[in-house]
């Protein structure tokens, strides 16, 4: 007689949600720029430090950090590339990425979206298909 085998599979629920934004501006100018027209405080933390497997290096990435105490949400702007590489390579035409962490709604996202075209550096803000994404690992390391 044969054991049984039985396959555990572990399931991240995702308490975040995506935007993907273009824009032509360093990432210091975005984040006064985003600060000053929806009245947020995003500031610098130390960069991203992440380590490419296939390409066997270090990737780092610039990160803004901005949390709302009254709505308890963090948002990270993310600079999508780095000097060898992409922090989610599916969004190469994507120049950051918004990681918003807490419990948001869609209407919550879509008003965000809205003010966020409302920067005028903006290009265009979009949400983001997280089942396009093959390796969320990067998305759940905080």
């Amino acid at each position: 007689m044969t054991p049984k085998k039985h396959k555990l599979s572990v399931s991240l629920d995702e308490d975040f949600g995506l935007l993907g934004i273009a824009s032509d501006e360093p990432d210091y100018k975005l984040c006064w720029l985003i600060n000053d027209r929806l009245q947020t405080s995003f500031v610098k933390i130390d960069d991203l430090i992440l380590f490419n497997r296939k390409a066997e290096l270090e990737q780092l990435f610039s990160i803004f950090l901005y949390s709302d105490e009254n709505t308890m949400m963090t948002y990270r702007l993310i600079r999508n590339r780095s000097e060898n590489g992409f922090f989610i390579p599916e969004l190469k035409n994507i120049d950051y990425v918004l990681h918003i962490q807490g419990e948001i709604t869609t209407d919550d996202l879509d008003k965000l979206i809205k003010n966020m075209g409302r920067v005028s550096s903006i290009r265009f803000c979009v949400p983001v298909d997280l089942g396009r994404i093959k390796d969320k690992e990067r998305l759940h390391l905080w």
